[in-house]
């Protein structure tokens, strides 16, 4: 039976033939391509937009959350979803569930509004990039291991240096999974216990198109966001993705990847070679300081002894020149004393009594004067060798 036998006794209502048609259009997921116009966003939550061909006009409606990308109005876009009617109003609309950027104008253009957005929240700022581990233990490695960027890589980490912990974090690279992947295999990592020491994402060249899960905005900022160092290689060298702006160290390819990450055993070997050459200038350098330093020391030295012996000598001049000095004072002295000492001899009783004086006392009292005796008087005379007495029988004045 055909559908227009079973509807043609039917009487809907206005609500009932919406739902019904909304039954029927629901399960019709299409995707359209066109040029989006009429932009405008309600509420901060709700979308309604219009895209278009050379000749017709598709009414559009979605929710932000499930908008991942910049868009303006002219670009090219495909999108996916389903058509339904809206009772209330009765309008035909298509309700989009997903929206991608279609060709290169559009991508470009999202790339530069993202760029500028990322940009002015500091995501790409220069000096918060990190130094990578001169020798690292452990890497993390994110890529698809159907790529030959993971072959690549493997394959010159091991040539340059053995010994090396790779863990490996499988995703897709390009396509819807691609980018909920990437930001789940950076989550896990920062979440470990034991993180690596530097986490690499890479994957092959492409066009614009390829690589726009690496300009994604979930990306990038899972990139910005590690709390371990990461290197981004992409192999293309014409254009930079936001993802590679926000890491840590940019490598050109996958295999740069590898050298940059880790030095070959020449390099180290030329490193440890130059380091010791290095050290060896500075031990000489300093060696030659400390010489200088010593001699200097050493100068100064015997110039502070010489000075000292020059101090020394002139005081020892100055005190024998008052040596000296006192030498003929003393001298002098003791002549003037040898000159005093004949003048006291000379000057002594004995001298004067050997000259024939004598001394006359009265009851032990030097007599000076001859009015101190009397007529009868008993005095002693004292003379040179020896003593008498004698008594006063007349005495004289003159």
């Amino acid at each position: 039976m055909k559908p227009e036998e079973i509807f043609k006794n039917k009487i809907f209502s206005v609500s009932e033939f919406n739902e019904f048609l909304n039954s029927v259009l629901q399960p019709m997921i299409v995707t359209v391509e066109g040029e989006i116009s009429d932009w405008r966003v309600s509420q901060g939550k709700f979308i309604w937009f219009n895209i278009k061909d050379e000749n017709e006009t598709l009414q559009c409606f979605s929710l932000v959350y499930k908008i991942h990308q910049p868009v303006e109005e002219g670009m090219k876009v495909k999108i996916t979803g389903y058509p339904r009617i809206y009772g209330k109003s009765g309008r035909f609309s298509f309700f989009v569930e997903k929206l991608e950027l279609s060709g290169e104008g559009s991508l470009k253009r999202a790339f530069e509004i993202l760029r500028l957005k990322l940009e002015k929240e500091g995501l790409f700022d220069e000096n918060r990039k990190r130094a990578l581990p001169r020798l690292p233990e452990t890497i993390g490695l994110i890529t698809s291991q159907e790529a030959a960027a993971y072959s690549d890589f493997v394959k010159h980490l091991k040539s340059r240096l053995g010994g090396l912990r790779v863990i490996f974090t499988p995703v897709a690279v390009q396509g819807e999974q691609a980018v909920g992947q990437i930001v789940a295999a950076f989550d896990y990592f920062n979440e470990m216990k034991e993180k690596p020491n530097v986490l690499v994402l890479i994957r092959g060249g492409g066009s614009l198109e390829d690589l726009k899960e690496f300009n994604s905005e979930e990306v990038t900022r899972a990139v910005f966001s590690s709390k371990i160092p990461v290197v981004v290689g992409i192999g293309h060298e014409r254009d930079t993705c936001l993802a590679e702006l926000a890491c840590d160290t940019r490598a050109s390819t996958p295999t740069h990847a590898a050298q940059i990450i880790v030095p070959s055993l020449d390099e180290l070997l030329g490193e440890v070679e130059s380091e010791i050459l290095k050290q060896q200038n500075i031990t000489d350098q300093r060696l030659h300081q400390k010489i200088i330093s010593v001699q200097n020391q050493t100068t100064a030295l015997r110039d502070i002894i010489q000075s000292k012996i020059y101090e020394i000598k002139f005081s020892l001049q100055k005190f024998l020149t008052i040596l000296e000095n006192l030498h003929d004072k003393v001298k002098m002295k003791k002549n003037q004393l040898g000159s005093l000492k004949h003048l006291l001899i000379s000057l002594s009783p004995d001298s004067v009594l050997s000259r024939g004086y004598s001394i006359v006392r009265k009851s032990g009292r030097i007599i000076k004067d001859v009015k101190l005796l009397n007529i009868g008087d008993m005095v002693e005379v004292k003379l040179k060798k020896g003593l008498f007495q004698s008594q006063v029988k007349k005495t004289y004045e003159h």
